[in-house]
């Protein structure tokens, strides 16, 4: 349970950090498709993360 957790963790890490680079995209691009899909996919996993290490959390301690 432990490790499952810690995997969640670093996939909340990873997919905040694609967030954060893809916020600056959708400023500069003219046609902005493929930047808005790919920070609301990252926006996406961040959610689905942070709402697996809260429920993780809860069940383990």
């Amino acid at each position: 349970m432990e490790q499952l957790l810690a995997v969640c963790i670093l996939g909340l890490a990873f997919s905040s950090a694609a967030l954060m680079l893809a916020v600056p995209l959708l400023f500069h691009s003219p046609t902005g498709g493929f930047e808005w899909m790919f920070a609301a996919g990252a926006a996406g996993a961040v959610g689905v993360f942070a709402v697996s290490i809260s429920v993780l959390r809860k069940r383990s301690f």
